[in-house]
Formats: structure tokens, sequence, C-alpha cells
């Protein structure tokens, strides 16, 4: 005699609690992705694992991708070879498909920096050429999926000298 497969039922809401910060909540088989706190992240079953690795893979490939993009558009396209002219091509396709999947992609470099924004600031560099706080460096962008953050950014932030320094070395 075969036993019959247990039918599972699933709610309209499934919760997946996903490493990294990540929380996914599944209502009408719509994704909704969000930031929460690092406390909040417990065991994942083997499903919920997968998802994660998935939005992982997501914003790491979106950020190699907006590396060489990055770096194909500080040269001359006219100056390129036709190796790399065809390897900035498909970058180009690379990035239109992650653009159309609602993936956003925000490299702040030169944006005025304010205390409390979403981003990991790795480092302070105080500048004379600054006098309000300028970030002056994008190392990872911040990238999000229909408008929910998936990954924080990470930027080099400069920021005006004191005064009193100046002073000092004056005298």
């Amino acid at each position: 005699m075969r036993k019959k497969a247990k039918k599972t039922k699933r709610s309209s809401e499934i919760n997946i609690n996903m490493p990294g910060n990540i929380f996914k909540s599944m209502k009408n088989k719509t994704p909704n992705l969000q930031m929460i706190s690092p406390q909040k992240v417990g065991k994942c079953k083997e499903y919920d694992c997968e998802i994660h690795k998935l939005v992982g893979l997501i914003a790491d490939i979106t950020t190699g991708i907006w590396r060489m993009k990055n770096k194909f558009s500080a040269a001359k396209f006219d100056d390129m070879s036709d190796e790399l002219k065809k390897a900035y091509r498909h970058v180009e396709s690379t990035w239109d498909a992650i653009s159309s999947a609602n993936v956003e992609v925000r490299d702040q470099t030169n944006e005025k920096y304010v205390a409390g924004m979403a981003l990991k600031v790795i480092a302070f560099q105080p500048s004379s050429s600054v006098h309000i706080e300028m970030i002056s460096e994008t190392i990872k962008p911040s990238i999000f999926y229909n408008d929910k953050l998936i990954q924080m950014g990470e930027v080099i932030v400069k920021t005006p000298e004191k005064m009193e320094s100046k002073e000092r070395d004056i005298k």
C-alpha cells in the first residue's frame, strides 16, 4: 500500500528570516524585502537559506557589474580595442537586465553626507577642499530591490578640516 504525501498549507503571508539582516515577507506572492536587526535573524530552514543566498548573490553580482561599468566609463570608448568594446556591450546588456528587474543601484559619490544616512562609513577623511561633509568615494553602492534595501552602501566621507588646526599651523 502506498503512503499519501502529506499536504501542507501555506498561509497568505510567509515570513522568512534571512541572514545578512534581510527580512522577506511574501504577501500574495509579491516579494517585499526590508532590512531588519541582526537579533531578529534566526535559524533558517533550507528554503529560507536558499532565498537569502539568492538575494546576496543578486547584490554581489550587481556590485561587480557596477564596478566594471565604472572602470569602462573611465576609459574612452573610441580608444578601446575591439575585444574591450565587446566586453563593454556585455556589461551594458547585463546592467540593463538588472535595471529592468527592479534592482536599483545608488552610487552616492559627491553627494552631501548627513549623519544617520543608511550607509556604512568606512572612513572620515579631513580635507581642506570641502566645507561640509561630502561622500568622496563609494566602495559598495546601496542596492534596492522593489524600493527595499538589500545591500547597504559603504562610503568614504571627506570632512572639513578644523579651524583650530589651521590656526596652529600658521603660528
